[in-house]
């Protein structure tokens, strides 16, 4: 039950939850103060506001208290009740920039009317668009003066977003009409007035642009004595549609010039009003010029196909939906004998090989039920009687409606590809039974490196099964040592076509590791493309073992070696302990001379006394030099490799050289010198030509006798290896030349290097 107000209340009578709401609402800290103090015109606005059902409020006094009625409430939302007695500004803060210009008009005394006006309000939170009409009037109080404003509202966002949709839909309408692929137009009255025409239609009528409000003889004059305007005035004087297909109609589309013919698809509907009276025409259709045109070029087509099949090198044939064939070229009837009335039909069937004529048959039949292509070999009796293999390749023939039409097919004489595919399948088991009966493993790899084919071996070898080996399956044979250095290094071979060649370890199937050699070479195809990978593996496990027991008596025997080297240093220093201080020089020469003989053997046994690199030789045997940072030497020559017997002689005749410069020579001072350049001279002979020259030095006088260096040197290079040595004493330093000949090596020349 509503608490009834007092007497002097009355005002506040009725008006439902804001009623009720107003009557219990604590104005003592409102600006309007309590309701029995308000002035009469206050209490007079909101009681008409209270029993109005109309969504209105009042905004009073000079803070302009917001005061509302139930109808009001819904614009309020989540403002409502907090809202009540508070100020406008404060209520409507969002709003205010937009209606502060229209409150102060109402306050001015200016009522103001606004219709669909629109503002982003939040009353639920968040911003919203909405839009109102509703007016603002002034409200005059007890002294004539504006007291505040009284407004009455209502929400017409809906409205105005639905006005929205419906122009949105009657535009996307106009756009479907102007942008319809068919052409349309709509036209009124006996007259035929353009009312409507879309872009197709004007693109038909061509140059015309201006004819919304003409009628149709106006605007297309050179259509008359065509029947079409006669058409029009029936279907408007019967009411009955007009429909035709692939209809001429000439037209003038371009200024001045001639009639130009087209084609058209055409509806004429009539369009009848409550009554069923005519009162218009719409037109619709499609240009199908390019259509017509099109079958006529069918119609071409299909006399210039029966021209090509008769003189094609292939048998060609047509079918109907049933399967009986229509159509076979001349060199149908060329190769089989065959007439026409033998043929067409299923009398093709006839020169099939007995054997091949049954399933042949069905296999057609079969395919044409399910309307799917298909492709038959089959043996085909030739005019002489004499059987040939021929492939036999159809499709389906589909009209524009999706109807099967039947078939079109080829068949070509495949004898010689038959007779070579026979040779392939022979080569192919030839190929099987020469790896199989290889003591070695045999593969074949595709180009992405998929294994395409092992041999027996490696099933025997391995255990693994052709399933297991073959596409990636053969990597699990392989030591995972070894995979994570070999399939990088198979990749690359194959983006580079590279030989793959290397050592790797598989395992046997009793679980034993064992290497292999491989070797694969790529299969390049007509383009130049890498096609396939052929490839072999060799056991070598005891050559490996013999190799590693090979390398640990040349170890023992370098080390032997120096150790023979180091007992005869120290017999000989033993031996010549008592010599006096002008003797000592020969026993330092003698123990450098063995230094540099133990440096050279250290880079032999490093190659396992196969041979070594001629750089790496002086490397070593001037080394003791190069690291004085005041000793100059440039080397430079191309890369070659040295037997065993020649290196060392080299290396002695290096050692000679550098000992007598570091004394006398280049080398006994700053800024010396000592260029180390050799080149290869080709011939039947190979030799190799090494030149030691000393710059800037010590000013070089010749010997007066020859000393034990330059005999050993010319000894070791003439009688050891067949050189000859030339030793210049020029003044500007020391020239040695040595010419070696090269019968047991082998030298490969790069880019000449420089240290």
């Amino acid at each position: 039950m509503h608490h009834k107000p007092a007497p002097n209340l009355d005002f506040l009578s009725g008006g439902g939850e804001m009623g009720a709401l107003m009557r219990s609402h604590d104005w003592a800290a409102s600006p309007l103060g309590q309701p029995e103090r308000w002035p009469q015109s206050l209490r007079t606005v909101v009681s008409l506001m209270l029993t109005s059902k109309f969504p209105m409020f009042v905004a009073w006094g000079p803070h302009l208290a917001f005061l509302y009625n139930d109808g009001y409430r819904p614009i309020f939302g989540a403002k409502h009740p907090h809202a009540l007695g508070l100020p406008f500004r404060e209520v409507w803060s969002e709003i205010w920039p937009d209606i502060e210009p229209l409150v102060t008009k109402a306050l001015a005394g200016e009522a103001t009317f606004h219709e669909d006006l629109h503002l982003v309000m939040e009353r639920n939170g968040y911003p919203e668009d909405t839009w109102y009409t509703f007016s603002y009037s002034p409200v005059r109080d007890e002294t004539g003066g504006i007291g505040g404003m009284f407004c009455a509202c209502t929400e017409t966002t809906g409205e105005v977003k639905l006005r929205a949709t419906l122009r949105a839909e009657q535009e996307r309408l106009r756009e479907l009409f102007r942008k319809a692929p068919g052409f349309m137009a709509m036209l009124g009255g006996r007259d035929h007035v353009f009312e409507l025409a879309n872009d197709a239609y004007l693109q038909l009528v061509g140059h015309r642009r201006d004819i919304i409000g003409k009628p149709v003889r106006d605007v297309l004059p050179e259509v008359a004595g065509q029947g079409f305007f006669e058409l029009l005035d029936k279907v408007y004087a019967t009411g009955e549609p007009f429909v035709g297909r692939n209809l001429r109609v000439g037209l003038q589309r371009h200024p001045g010039s001639p009639v130009e013919d087209r084609f058209v698809d055409l509806v004429y509907q009539p369009i009848t009003d409550r009554n069923g009276n005519v009162t218009g025409i719409f037109s619709e259709g499609y240009d199908v010029t390019e259509r017509v045109q099109a079958e006529e070029s069918v119609r071409e087509s299909e006399a210039r196909f029966r021209n090509l099949a008769d003189n094609a090198p292939v048998m060609v044939w047509v079918t109907e939906p049933d399967g009986a064939c229509s159509y076979l070229s001349r060199s149908w009837y060329e190769f089989t004998g065959q007439s026409p009335e033998n043929g067409l039909g299923f009398g093709w069937l006839d020169a099939v090989h007995p054997d091949d004529s049954a399933w042949s048959g069905e296999t057609f039949r079969s395919a044409n039920a399910r309307q799917a292509p298909f492709q038959l070999e089959y043996r085909l009796r030739r005019a002489d009687g004499t059987y040939r293999w021929a492939i036999d390749t159809a499709a389906p023939r589909i009209g524009e409606d999706g109807t099967f039409l039947g078939y079109v097919g080829s068949v070509l004489d495949i004898t010689e590809r038959k007779e070579i595919e026979e040779r392939l399948r022979t080569s192919a088991a030839e190929f099987q039974t020469v790896t199989n009966a290889a003591p070695a493993l045999v593969w074949v790899g595709s180009e992405d490196g998929r294994i395409l084919y092992m041999n027996e071996r490696w099933h025997e070898f391995t255990g693994q099964t052709t399933e297991e080996a073959l596409g990636y399956g053969w990597v699990s044979a392989m030591h995972p040592e070894d995979a994570a250095r070999i399939l990088p290094y198979w990749q690359h071979c194959r983006e580079t076509g590279e030989i793959y060649e290397g050592e790797v370890r598989y395992r046997r199937r009793d679980g034993e590791y064992r290497w292999h050699a491989f070797r694969a070479m790529p299969h390049l195809d007509p383009e130049g493309a890498i096609a396939k990978w052929f490839g072999v593996s060799v056991d070598i496990h005891e050559r490996k073992e013999w190799e590693e027991h090979r390398e640990l008596l040349i170890n023992e025997l370098n080390h032997r070696v120096k150790n023979t080297l180091t007992i005869v240093q120290s017999m000989a220093a033993q031996s010549l302990r008592q010599l006096s201080e002008e003797s000592r020089p020969k026993l330092q020469a003698f123990e450098d001379r063995l230094f540099a003989l133990a440096r050279a053997h250290d880079v032999l046994t490093r190659e396992n006394w196969e041979g070594a690199e001629l750089r790496e030789i002086i490397d070593e045997v001037v080394e003791p030099y190069l690291r004085q940072k005041t000793k100059h030497l440039d080397i430079e020559g191309p890369r070659l490799r040295l037997i065993p017997r020649t290196a060392l002689a080299i290396a002695m005749a290096i050692h000679e050289l550098a000992t007598n410069a570091a004394k006398y020579g280049a080398l006994s001072v700053p800024s010396g010198c000592v260029h180390i350049t050799w080149t290869v001279e080709p011939g039947d002979v190979p030799r190799l030509v090494l030149q030691w020259q000393e710059r800037d030095g010590p000013r070089v006088t010749a010997p007066t006798r020859r000393g034990f260096g330059t005999r050993l040197i010319e000894r070791s290079l003439a009688q050891d290896i067949g050189g000859d040595v030339r030793l210049t004493y020029a003044p500007t330093g020391v020239v040695c030349v040595m010419n070696v000949p090269l019968t047991e090596t082998g030298a490969t020349a790069e880019l000449p290097s420089a240290h």
